[in-house]
């Protein structure tokens, strides 16, 4: 459970010394990044470094970073039960958040860490890291409404928990394009307890001295988003802050960025192949942990750009676009936590004709109050709302992240795929990922490779299956005699099968004759790719 308050955690790190110096980063959006880009930065300057980010991907201990490597699972268990055994001895009721952050630091002191890059968990103020008082520097990213129930329902309220891990005397640098009010709920607080001063964020212009410099920057920016290059110059200007405050050492904007052009993170915008499934390597998903209305809107920008157009560039668009939509649709394999609200997030994301398939996670170590919306319940949100986009709810027994790709193996033999909705469901992605593509150790999950090439065989004749039921209830209406009437008779007077339809409907909505022409385009392209046994 989330228990927020420093009480807990002071008694699990009584007498226990940080001899390390720390970059706090809190926020709602891009401060996972800000961490993974200075980590990586820190050590290709020659720093001793550990990384704390939450939650974990794929294992509980991946959280905890040396040196761009998650620490070892021997060691992080000793650790963890040393904490456990304090934790139940002195009846301190820690939460499991609050273990795990023990454990980071410890673990850091272990390392001889020279810097910490440490990540907020929920807000800021009340958070378990907050107990750290050896900061270099404060970052805080870009702050937008997420965890409402705890942080508050105004902007106000969210920016003034992410304000509390300022510190007397700590420089700090703040996302420059937040909304006014979070930044003068920022100042006025850093004013009252003298933090300060506020690093500026200046144009990375002024890091650019010579025509060779740009050309440099230009080249590399290309890669990226906006807000992606907003978290890199973050990252940047904390970590040179660092050096100049531990070593006296200036920084090179320029010479930085082979270090961020090397960092991975994993399930923000990447992109990968998914062989078991698709076993052309060419065909690759996007993976993303997009999982509030702001994040979502960053990914729906990048998704339109990057792989709806794309798709047309390629010559992918066989279907018609409903509503005079000319961008492509997409096949979202997507899940929620409980306790967010839907539509927000899925108003960014979803286009006219998209697919969605809807599927769960599973529980999540260490995480035990953490649980997925039931995909019913978002099926019945997309009905309701967005009446042109396409909902597959995956049957129960094949509510995987792997489950669902299967099946989107033959709704969209092309065209783009994109997993989101829950970092959660990313990191049970990664974990299947591992297990069918053996990159993990398949002795200490007890399973053969022959164990688990016949449960991939199995989980495609699964999605094959439930495909083929699809098919049966497309067919008829697909086929139906009446198709070409019914359409002249929308096109001429405004009407349905239902009934007559306003102007305003009419436009908001896929008609009865738009939804069949587009299945049996669909089946047209089913064919054309060779699923004629279906």
């Amino acid at each position: 459970m989330i228990q927020p308050g420093l009480e807990r955690i002071s008694l699990l790190l009584k007498n226990i010394d940080f001899p390390w110096r720390a970059i706090h980063v809190a926020g709602t959006n891009g401060k996972g990044s800000v961490c993974a880009y200075a980590h990586a930065l820190l050590v290709r300057r020659g720093k001793r470094c550990g990384r704390f980010t939450s939650p974990h991907l794929i294992d509980r201990w991946d959280c905890i970073h040396i040196n761009n490597t998650p620490v070892e699972r021997t060691k992080f268990l000793k650790v963890e039960s040393h904490f456990k055994s304090l934790n139940t001895r002195e009846n301190i009721n820690a939460s499991e958040f609050e273990i795990l952050t023990a454990c980071a630091f410890q673990l850091f002191n272990d390392h001889e860490i020279d810097i910490g890059v440490v990540e907020v968990g929920l807000g800021g103020k009340l958070d378990a890291t907050n107990i750290l008082q050896n900061q270099c520097v404060s970052v805080i990213t870009k702050i937008a409404f997420d965890h409402t129930a705890f942080l508050g329902s105004f902007i106000e309220d969210i920016a003034a928990h992410k304000a509390g891990i300022l510190r007397p005397g700590v420089p700090y640098i703040v996302y420059p394009n937040n909304e006014p009010a979070v930044k003068k709920v920022i100042s006025d607080y850093a004013r009252s307890i003298s933090a300060g001063p506020e690093l500026p964020f200046p144009a990375h212009r002024t890091e650019l001295s010579t025509p060779e410099d740009q050309r440099a920057w230009n080249t590399f920016a290309a890669k990226y988003e906006s807000f992606q290059l907003d978290n890199i110059l973050l990252a940047y200007f904390a970590v040179k802050e660092t050096m100049l405050q531990t070593d006296n050492l200036p920084s090179s904007l320029i010479r930085a960025l082979p270090a961020f052009s090397s960092t991975q993170n994993p399930g923000r915008l990447q992109r990968t192949t998914v062989p078991t499934i698709f076993p052309n390597p060419a065909r690759k998903i996007l993976v993303d942990g997009a999982h509030n209305a702001d994040s979502a809107r960053e990914l729906a920008h990048h998704v339109d750009r990057a792989c709806r157009r794309e798709a047309v560039r390629r010559g992918y668009a066989l279907s018609p676009y409903p509503n005079g939509n000319k961008l492509y649709p997409v096949t979202w394999i997507f899940a929620m936590s409980a306790g967010k609200s839907a539509l927000p997030l899925l108003s960014e994301l979803l286009r006219d004709g998209d697919r969605v398939i809807l599927t769960s996670f599973s529980a999540v170590d260490g995480m035990p109050w953490v649980h997925p919306i039931p995909p019913a319940d978002l099926r019945s949100v997309i009905e309701r709302e967005f009446p042109s986009v396409h909902v597959f709810e995956m049957p129960e027994g094949q509510r995987t992240a792997f489950d669902a790709l299967s099946l989107a193996k033959y709704i969209a033999p092309d065209g783009p795929i994109v997993l989101a909705g829950s970092l959660y469901l990313v990191g049970d992605f990664y974990r299947q990922k591992r297990r069918f593509e053996g990159l993990g150790s398949r002795e200490e999950e007890g399973d053969s490779e022959e164990v688990v090439e016949r449960e991939a065989r199995e989980m495609d004749g699964k999605a094959k299956g439930f495909f083929k039921d699809v098919l049966k209830e497309m067919r008829p209406r697909a086929y139906d005699e009446r198709f070409d009437v019914e359409r002249t008779e929308f096109e001429g007077r405004g009407e349905r099968r239902s009934g007559s339809v306003g102007e305003g409907e009419a436009k908001g909505k896929m008609t009865f004759a738009q939804e069949i022409q587009a299945l049996r385009s669909r089946m047209r392209e089913l064919e054309e790719a060779g699923y004629e046994e279906l």
